[in-house]
Parts: structure tokens; sequence; C-alpha cells
């Protein structure tokens, strides 16, 4: 903007030495070229309203497009109603959750591929837990965050590029990402024999959704490559690696095969809630095949000090099967059934325990990742003595995704 002094002053001083000059002239004078200099500059910042609106709500609307296009909400209400064989009737949650993932590109050239993103994800309580009509092993939640109304599940950022990616914070493990992942398909009950959920959600040993962890993974076409390290200080058996896993995952044609390994560095003999176990290790395959209307999974684990009966960890082998067949012309209709077998080593002087049930499912899905289903766990679990541990439960129940 140009300022007013600049042209006034100079006029004025040639006026005021003018012999006979008229003062009240001169003061007229400088009014008027001042009104007309502030008029003139007035004209040339002054946007006319129309367009200053116009501008505000293409900024406006940018702004929440750029938004939009980076962040991805995504939810899925879970719950379900249950009948055990003694009786009991409860209304269950089903690891119900909402969350956010985000992708921004630090670079205009796509080809570059090179990227930041993260996620974060809440677990939601719509109801209480009920440990006698059960719908999941998971229980969602953290040790620390069990019966809470809100707590968090997932959160994660890291960066990509083109078959890479970093991420740390709490996050899915290799071990169950590319290990165990096929295997999770049951609408309700299920996830028992393969170690994933471990001391609650598998946080702290590293199978579950794994706490304080650096994840590195590789994907190229059909194969994905994981390893992952977790940095904390929970016992005096610290270290740099307190814990350490490896994952595997190869797909073609609808057949995908997976592995996962998972070590504990830094367990103790006799651990806190919040600490694992001195040598727990897990190892996990599975393969699935999908083709039309049919879909086969299976997975086999060895597990070291990593499951727990009370206070007693122990060694132990685990099978999980699971079936699908779409029988409608839709297809939305679907019948599943399978089994979780999970044995302790014969010498882990345990007796007769063991944890064994069969799984039959029958859900129609209504819309994308959204199903109502019938299911029965039919339990066949032992205790130490031989006796029935747990009872069957036949349940209903909805999963409405979005």
């Amino acid at each position: 903007m140009l300022k007013l002094s600049y042209l006034v002053n100079p006029v004025f001083l040639k006026i005021y030495k003018m012999k006979n000059a008229n003062l009240p002239l001169i003061k007229i004078l400088m009014i008027v070229m001042a009104l007309f200099l502030m008029n003139g500059i007035s004209a040339q910042t002054t946007i006319p309203e129309e367009t200053t609106t116009s501008e505000t709500e293409t900024k406006d609307s940018n702004w929440i497009e750029e938004i939009t296009s980076r962040v991805t909400p995504y939810g899925t209400i879970r719950i379900g109603a249950g009948f055990a064989e003694e009786g009991e009737i409860g209304i269950s949650n089903n690891a119900p959750r909402i969350g956010l993932k985000f992708k921004h590109a630090l670079s205009n050239d796509e080809a570059e591929n090179f990227n930041v993103i993260g996620g974060i994800e809440f677990g939601v309580n719509l109801v209480s837990r009920d440990d006698t009509v059960e719908f999941a092993v998971d229980p969602g939640a953290g040790i620390a965050q069990v019966g809470d109304a809100v707590f968090a599940r997932l959160g994660f950022v890291g960066v990509s590029y083109q078959d890479f990616e970093f991420t740390f914070g709490k996050q899915n493990s290799v071990y169950y990402t590319l290990g165990a992942n096929q295997i999770d398909r049951f609408l309700a009950f299920g996830g028992a024999a393969i170690g994933v959920w471990n001391i609650s959600d598998g946080g702290i040993s590293g199978t579950g959704r794994a706490n304080q962890v650096f994840i590195l993974k590789y994907k190229n076409k059909g194969l994905t490559l994981g390893a992952q390290m977790q940095a904390r200080n929970i016992s005096d058996n610290s270290e740099s690696i307190d814990t350490y896993g490896f994952g595997v995952n190869y797909t073609i044609d609808g057949f995908t095969i997976g592995a996962g390994y998972n070590k504990v560095n830094d367990g103790v003999e006799d651990p806190l809630p919040n600490q694992a176990k001195e040598g727990d290790e897990a190892f996990v395959t599975s393969a699935s095949f999908e083709k039309d209307r049919f879909t086969v999974a299976a997975s086999y684990a060895i597990l070291k000090q990593h499951q727990q009966v009370g206070d007693i960890f122990y060694d132990a082998t685990g099978i999980e099967f699971y079936a699908r067949y779409k029988f409608s012309t839709n297809q939305r209709w679907h019948v599943a059934a399978g089994f979780n077998y999970l044995k302790p080593d014969d010498d882990e002087n345990l007796g007769d325990f063991d944890s064994k049930f069969g799984i039959v499912e029958v859900g129609y899905n209504f819309k994308k990742a959204s199903h109502i289903f019938v299911a029965a766990d039919i339990d066949q679990s032992e205790d130490s003595n031989g006796d029935s541990r747990n009872q069957s439960v036949f349940g209903i129940g909805i999963r409405f995704g979005f």
C-alpha cells in the first residue's frame, strides 16, 4: 500500500512556500487530496463481497477434501446374546471397535511413493463383558484396560516407501498378521489355541496387539515379510530388545501360507500381571485356500511358557481349523464349522487339562463387512481332574461394519 505522507508532504511544502498563499485554501486542498488518495487505495485493496465468499467456500471445500482424502474412518459394532447349557443367558461384546487410518504423501511425485502413515483404534464396551457367555477369547483391551468403557486398541505412526513399511507404537504383531490371521474368520468364538491372545490382548508378549513395538514389513506381489521388536521397561530383566519376532506370508491363486515366530527376552520367573514369563516363545504356521464358494483354513502352534491357567504357565501345542461354504445363489448366506484344540505337553503335570471345542455357524452377509449370525460353541474342555471346564454356548449376534 502507498503511504499517504509520501504524496501529501511534498505538495504541502510547495504550496506553503508560495507568497500570498491562503491557508484555508491549502487546508481544503490537502483534505481533498487525502480523501482522493485514500479512496484510490481502498478501491485497490477491497475485494467484492461475492468474491470473498466464493473464495472462502472454495478454501473450506479444498480443506475438507484434503483431509478426507488422507484419512479413512472405519469401525464395527459387534454384540451378541448367548444361552449357556446350564441355563444362563447373557449379552456380551464381541470386540467392537472404531478407528482412523491416515496416509499422507511426502512428495508431489507419486512415483516416489514416500508417505507418512498411521492409525488409531479404540475399543468400545457396549455392554459389560460376560465371562459365562463369551464370544471372543480376545478381550479387546490390554491387561489394565479390561472393563473400561472406551480404551485404546491400536495407535501407531510410521513411513512407507515403495514396497517397505516401517511403523512404531501399539499395533498388530507379525506373529498374528502374517502367521495366524488367515484362521481368524469365525464371527463368534475361536482363537483360543494358537497363542495370539495370551495375557489379555497379547500386548505384553508381543504375539497379539503388541505394546511399544517397532515393525518393518516388505510387500511385493503375493509375498510379505515382517520383523518386529519391543522396547519397554517392565521388568528387572529389561534389555535393549525385550522381545523380537518374524513373519512370512505368501498368497497365490487363492492359496495362502504363513508362519510367525516370537520370543521374549525380558521375562521373569514369577511375573506380575503386566510382565511376560521367562522362556516365553511361540511359533505358528497357517494355510488357507479360497475358491468360489468354498474356504478352508488351518493353523498349528508350538507354545513354550506362553499359555496360562491361573498362576501357571505351561508348554503346549495347538490346532485350529475352519471351513466355510456360501450356499445361496447370491452368496450372502454361509455355513461354517471348525474346532480349537490346545493340549499341554505331557511333562507339564496338568493332568487331563486341555481346551477343546467345536464351532458351528450360519451367517447372512447383508452389507459389506456386516453380518447377522447364529453360532454354537460345543465345548468339551477338561480340567486337570478330567471334569468339564466350560459350558457349551448357543449365540445369536450382529456384526455391522462401516
